[in-house]
């Protein structure tokens, strides 16, 4: 079973070294933490998807992504997340 924790790990591993991965509650949540990052989140909301939210945005989740079952759609969700993160980050980055 894939959980939000183990997609987190994922992304953490997609992002690089200085990026961390911790598991919430029974795996239900994953978090990712880099060094000068705004902290973010992934956890299943009431409709079946996976959102990636930004701590530091209180306006929603940044991205959703549907309930996926293959290996190969996992690890193309956990690139679309890193994606997501790298693209909400780099303004920040600019500024």
């Amino acid at each position: 079973m894939t959980t939000p924790a183990a997609v987190a790990d994922r992304v953490a591993e997609i992002l690089g070294v200085n990026w961390t991965a911790t598991a919430g509650p029974w795996k239900a949540s994953g978090h990712l933490d880099a060094p000068g990052a705004d902290p973010y989140a992934l956890h299943v909301d009431e409709h079946g998807e996976l959102c990636l939210w930004a701590t530091l945005n209180p306006l929603g989740p940044i991205a959703a992504f549907r309930e996926v079952h293959t290996p190969e759609d996992i690890e193309a969700v956990a690139k679309g997340i890193a994606e997501e993160i790298r693209q909400h980050h780099t303004p920040a980055d600019q500024g």
